[in-house]
């Protein structure tokens, strides 16, 4: 197997951190979360299938392959987003209808969304050492 590290553009690893934050995120989205009102298991699903699709772009030089794990991470944020607004409504309206721990929901969802944003600049940043010429 020959050195899937070699030659790799800004891309490259910019999806890699992407996919630590995303797995470490999930890990800790079902730890912390995993029995609270603002926890949905197709958020920690997506998540995880965002991580463990990163490895597309380790083993593979396809063009599309940073594309993948960024839409998992993009609904991984949108499901846990949704998930979390009723909860933060209790906040704005300073009730307790609904309940959830609105602050967890947004922070999952922040993780989330910055997994997206890594994952977008990565697609067009270039990761097959193109760019670095």
């Amino acid at each position: 197997m020959k050195n899937v590290f070699k030659n790799r553009g800004l891309g490259f690893y910019m999806n890699l951190i992407a996919g630590a934050t995303a797995l470490l995120g999930a890990v800790l989205y079902i730890v912390l979360d995993g029995t609270d009102k603002t926890f949905t298991f197709i958020g920690f699903a997506l998540a995880l299938a965002g991580a463990g699709s990163a490895a597309l772009t380790v083993f593979t030089r396809l063009k599309f392959a940073a594309f993948v794990p960024t839409a998992f991470y993009a609904a991984a944020f949108g499901v846990v987003l949704r998930v979390a607004v009723p909860s933060l409504s209790d906040v704005w309206n300073k009730v307790n209808f609904i309940g959830g721990n609105a602050a967890m929901g947004m922070a999952f969802a922040g993780v989330f969304f910055l997994c997206a944003v890594l994952g977008v600049v990565s697609c067009f940043v270039g990761s097959n050492g193109q760019d670095m010429k």
